[in-house]
């Protein structure tokens, strides 16, 4: 990915380098040229924030989330996820001492696509790996980056040792990689539509928000009703471009992936019908 042009070399948000050092471990030469580039990096906005939680054992299972504040495209946007040992023991042979290796890189476990682009959306990266028995568990890390693979600029990284990973952040009971509400508390994972997300955290019940019934009614026995109100919110639509998470997917009455007046009459021929 990066052109490595000597060693020592050094990489800063994966747009500016630095290569070469000074003998004997006199690292108090260039401190300051570090400092600075630190410095001009450490308050750069960003509209990710990554959580990593997960549960070690023999095999560590982890949850990496991608967290978004603010819009910001996702092309050539990747998650990279890294598993390395902190405080080994090494001889510096510049330096003609030992001393500990910090952050040493043991495993590169995923690269993977970064779907989300807007304010407020998530997403999760799931995945295991084993612990070797030549790593010291204790100083094993995970850590995860969101970087554009055109322009090389990473906008977010996160690392925690595996020890001080939550494999339960919800506290109900059900390990993170199992819970269908994995941030709400549902010991039970009641989920009436069976879409794999709990009733506690899904906006929308599947069962009711069937293809035309755009507000969501249902009679006493739970079963949709479509009539001239959905027309009435379709139209809304069409008019206002206004629409929430649960109408979305159900729109689009003729199938023809444009939601348009089209839709809004084959929704009265839909009701005229009886519904079919």
């Amino acid at each position: 990915m990066y052109g490595v042009g000597g060693i020592p070399h050094t990489q800063w948000n994966g747009v500016q380098e630095t290569v070469g050092g000074y003998p004997n471990g006199n690292w108090e030469a260039f401190i300051g040229q570090f400092e600075g580039i630190y410095n001009s990096m450490v308050n750069a906005n960003t509209p990710y924030e990554i959580d990593i939680n997960g549960y070690a054992s023999d095999q560590v299972s982890y949850d990496v989330t991608i967290s978004m504040d603010s819009d910001m495209s996702n092309a050539n946007q990747k998650v990279d996820i890294f598993v390395v040992e902190d405080n080994i023991w090494s001889f510096w042979q510049g330096a003609g001492t030992y001393h500990n290796a910090h952050n040493v890189a043991r495993d590169w476990i995923a690269t993977e696509d970064l779907s989300i682009s807007l304010d407020g959306e998530s997403q999760t990266f799931s995945g295991t790996f084993d612990l070797s028995e030549d790593w010291n568990s204790d100083s094993v890390k995970i850590i995860a980056t969101v970087q554009n693979y055109s322009t090389k600029q990473i906008y977010q990284v996160k690392e925690v040792n595996i020890n001080d990973m939550n494999p339960d952040i919800d506290d109900d009971g059900v390990l993170n990689s199992e819970d269908n509400c994995i941030e709400d508390y549902n010991p039970d994972q009641e989920d009436e539509d069976s879409d794999s997300i709990g009733d506690v955290c899904d906006p929308c019940n599947n069962l009711v928000y069937v293809l035309g019934n755009l507000n969501g009614d249902a009679d006493l026995s739970g079963s949709p009703i479509i009539d001239l109100m959905d027309v009435l919110s379709l139209l809304d639509f069409l008019t206002f471009s206004n629409s929430y998470e649960c109408q979305d997917p159900i729109m689009n009455i003729n199938g023809d992936e444009h939601v348009n007046i089209v839709d809004a009459i084959s929704l009265v021929q839909l009701i005229m019908n009886g519904g079919e």
